[in-house]
């Protein structure tokens, strides 16, 4: 099952919704696992009553196979909706956003550093300080820099 440190990360529309084909499932008379057709979900994002979105099969194949990358806000909502209601329990909620994220440098840099666990930490402690003292802080750690104190390398 994906994590959502997987999610988005360097992925097509068409990558993501395939994705989200072959992990949202349900299950057959029988027991068995089965995967949702094209025709399926376009069918259900369609009739859904909660909102006015309708989709075709086709134009949904497209955005399956790229060849069509730029749907509506509206697609992408009916989309979402049908594929969270059927997740499996204890999976990561299906938003439009993990839909179409693209995650920037600045985003994949903070995960790799909130790994450390004394990072983590900081980040924490500042979290719970008022603005006057997040800006002392950061005064601070202006100062160690200066001083050569920082040093990027370790992570801890």
């Amino acid at each position: 099952m994906p994590t959502s440190n997987d999610r988005g990360r360097g992925q097509t529309l068409a990558e993501r919704l395939n994705r989200l084909f072959a992990r949202v499932r349900w299950t057959d008379a029988h027991g068995r696992q089965r995967e949702y057709s094209t025709a399926e979900v376009a069918k259900a994002v369609t009739e859904d009553p909660s909102h006015q979105t309708t989709l075709s099969r086709s134009y949904l194949a497209m955005l399956r196979n790229g060849s069509h990358t730029n749907p509506t806000l509206s697609v992408l909502e009916g989309l979402a909706k049908f594929f969270d209601d059927r997740r499996p329990s204890g999976s990561s909620t299906i938003t439009i956003e993990s839909l179409v994220a693209q995650e920037n440098a600045e985003d994949e840099l903070l995960r790799q550093q909130l790994i450390s666990h004394q990072v983590r930490v900081i980040a924490m402690r500042a979290g719970a300080m008022t603005p006057p003292m997040r800006e002392q802080l950061l005064k601070m750690m202006e100062i160690l820099d200066q001083d050569g104190s920082h040093d990027s390398s370790t992570g801890g």
